[in-house]
């Protein structure tokens, strides 16, 4: 697959230190999988304060689902780094993409909310391909952030 990071960098709206490390395709599961990364030396800030200019501790591996791409699913897969902040200790890292302890991207999320608007969360989750239950808490805390 001819590499296309900087459209895809430039799409999710990533600033240094993130970049699209590689693409893929799942031809099996037709899912296409955008692999994120950042520069060694790269600072963040913290999830629980938001001091800026941590560096990170360490970083576990995750993934999240993101708005579908021609049809079909997309994901983030990289690294969720946690932060050694001055203030708090060691704590999560602020994601551009997605908030904290989700698995769904704020794009994702954001949708579905504008769905639930006009439609039944059944067929929100059939149209999405996510479970309602797990849709139905994305809504519920939309509506609380009001």
């Amino acid at each position: 697959m001819e590499d296309h990071s900087e459209v895809f960098e430039a799409a999710l709206g990533l600033d240094w230190p993130w970049y699209v490390d590689r693409i893929s395709f799942d031809d099996e599961t037709r899912m296409l999988l955008i692999h994120l990364n950042f520069e060694a030396g790269g600072t963040f800030t913290c999830g629980s304060c938001g001091s800026g200019g941590c560096k990170a501790y360490d970083t576990i591996p995750k993934q999240w689902r993101h708005l579908d791409f021609l049809g079909h699913r997309a994901f983030l897969c990289g690294p969720s780094p946690r932060v050694e902040c001055p203030t708090c200790g060691i704590r999560q890292a602020v994601l551009p993409w997605a908030d904290r302890r989700q698995r769904l991207t704020r794009p994702f999320e954001e949708m579905v909310v504008a769905m639930a608007r006009e439609m039944p969360m059944v067929a929100v989750a059939r149209l999405v391909g996510e479970h309602d239950t797990r849709l139905r808490r994305v809504v519920g805390r939309h509506r609380n952030r009001k």
